[in-house]
């Protein structure tokens, strides 16, 4: 199937073609922040590293398939540091600037959300995704790449709502962005390390979502509610046993290799 999202610049409209969508309904892209925004946010963001932490930065979590997660202390700390797998040892570095080794292949930006589904997915399926600004963008890629060959393959997306497919284990739960909500303003991005679908549930394995202590720290962090209507899927982030989340945000979808 495939997705077809209208864009409207200068009186005109663009209609921008996603191969490989199960769906329909996600939306467009918020505009980018500009150079000026982004650049703020970040030096600003840097001061917030040790301030009201619900745990430590750097603090372990939970781990999940062999792959760790850690505090980022609070939501809207950012840390200049960036993380680097080694292919040859499967070693995890931490480096400040690019070693520029040809055995290191980049993660991302420690303890956030999007390095956790980067390395996850490096680690244990040995495929990436590109450079983002933001979590939320996630859901709109197209092409993923396998770091050990090279070799680009198409990406697939289930929109929340309208999918068909229901989420499966190593798919990246992405969720939209709240420009209003500093806590949301990027949107979030988690991995799927288990499904009920008798239950209704799915498990999740992230960093920086809420920087608490996982429910089950050697399995996963915490589970959503999965609902089957007329065999369409939706994912709300409210856990199983709950009835609201006052916290919690609006899932975009989830996205994963196209399957042969």
């Amino acid at each position: 199937m495939k997705l077809l999202l209208l864009i409207f610049l200068s009186g005109s409209t663009w209609a921008i073609e996603l191969a490989n969508t199960d769906g329909f309904g996600l939306r467009d892209k918020p505009p980018a922040f500009s150079k000026e925004q982004s650049k703020a946010m970040f030096e600003y963001n840097k001061t917030l590293c040790a301030t009201d932490c619900v745990n430590d930065f750097g603090e372990l979590l939970g781990t999940a398939n062999g792959v760790e997660a850690y505090s980022n202390c609070q939501s809207q700390c950012v840390k200049n540091e960036y993380s680097f797998l080694n292919l040859t040892n499967g070693e995890v570095s931490i480096h400040k600037q690019n070693p520029k080794e040809d055995n290191l292949h980049y993660i991302g930006l420690i303890n956030q959300c999007v390095e956790y589904s980067r390395r996850w997915w490096m680690i244990n399926q040995n495929i990436t995704y590109g450079s983002i600004d933001s979590a939320h963008e996630i859901i709109y890629l197209t092409e993923g790449k396998n770091i050990r060959t090279g070799a680009s393959f198409p990406l697939a997306r289930s929109i929340n709502g309208s999918a068909t497919r229901p989420p499966k284990v190593g798919d990246l739960v992405v969720y939209y962005p709240d420009r209003e909500n500093p806590l949301w303003r990027h949107g979030h991005v988690a991995v799927v390390v288990a499904v009920n679908l008798k239950k209704g549930s799915v498990a999740l394995a992230e960093e920086n979502y809420d920087n608490k202590k996982w429910q089950k720290p050697k399995k996963y962090a915490r589970k959503i509610s999965l609902f089957q209507v007329n065999g369409k899927y939706t994912l709300l982030d409210v856990s199983p046993d709950k009835k609201s989340n006052t916290t919690g945000g609006e899932i975009s979808g989830w996205i994963y290799p196209q399957p042969k």
